[in-house]
């Protein structure tokens, strides 16, 4: 098992990628704090790693909250012994035209898309800089390079956590942390549902050079592979997940 006797805390993991994520490295040997600000969903997918034999919390707090995030770090501590793995996937879109947006939508999607992020790496890093290893996976979008109308914020928040995941690499590499960033292309999940569709499959054809939408299992594997010692020389790096469809732009 690649990730025995770890310790992961993987947000945004009551459905979709995260839930995909938690349960892989469950599998693979780890105890997971499982958070999802929807905490009904979130003891879902703890109860499933429950019954694979692992420890396991479900955690409800919303990773934009300073308080929350620090509570949740040191429940994790407390109850779990540590945190090894740190996999920031919680995420929210829109689908809006600039002029007609809200300060309001740019700021909620930045406080879960960006600020998130940079809450739970730094709480969890206070605990692996003292420990000198760590792993941080960060999950962003190709929306971070391919120019997508009436999503810029989204857009925006995902481009600032590639440049997050370079920054923390370099300031915590003395320390034995790799921090790498896997952007996913088009996956089939809820929030992709809500705010894309269901892509028809001439258009997905269209699209993805591999033929196929992606599924959350896709970017679990990746995030297994950043988050094991099978890449611990790999660090500030981006990982395209997208059945090549950045090679047509």
């Amino acid at each position: 098992m690649k990730l025995k006797h770890k310790v992961a805390i993987v947000t945004g993991a009551g459905s979709g990628i995260g839930r995909a994520t938690a349960l892989l490295f469950a599998q693979e040997g780890a105890d997971v704090v499982v958070n999802d600000i929807d905490l009904s969903s979130a003891k879902g997918t703890s109860e499933t790693i429950r019954k694979m034999g692992r420890k396991t919390i479900a955690n409800g707090a919303d990773i934009a909250d300073e308080k929350a995030v620090v509570e949740m770090v040191e429940s994790c501590i407390k109850d779990l012994g540590g945190i090894d793995i740190l996999v920031n996937n919680a995420g929210i879109g829109n689908t809006e035209p600039v002029l007609e947006s809200t300060v309001e939508t740019w700021d909620r999607v930045m406080a879960v898309d960006l600020r998130g992020p940079y809450l739970c790496s730094r709480e969890a890093g206070r605990w692996m800089t003292r420990h000198h290893s760590g792993k941080i996976v960060n999950i962003s979008s190709i929306a971070a390079f391919r120019a997508q109308m009436n999503m810029t914020a989204y857009a925006s928040a995902k481009t600032g956590l590639i440049a997050l995941t370079r920054t923390l690499a370099q300031e915590w590499a003395k320390y034995s942390i790799n921090v790498n960033c896997i952007v996913p292309g088009g996956i089939d999940t809820p929030m992709a549902r809500k705010h894309v569709g269901v892509l028809p499959e001439k258009k997905i054809k269209e699209l993805i050079p591999l033929g196929r939408i992606g599924q959350p299992e896709d970017i679990a594997k990746a995030a297994l592979f950043l988050a094991s010692e099978d890449s611990s020389f790999i660090t500030g790096e981006y990982l395209l997940v997208d059945g090549g469809e950045m090679t047509r732009f």
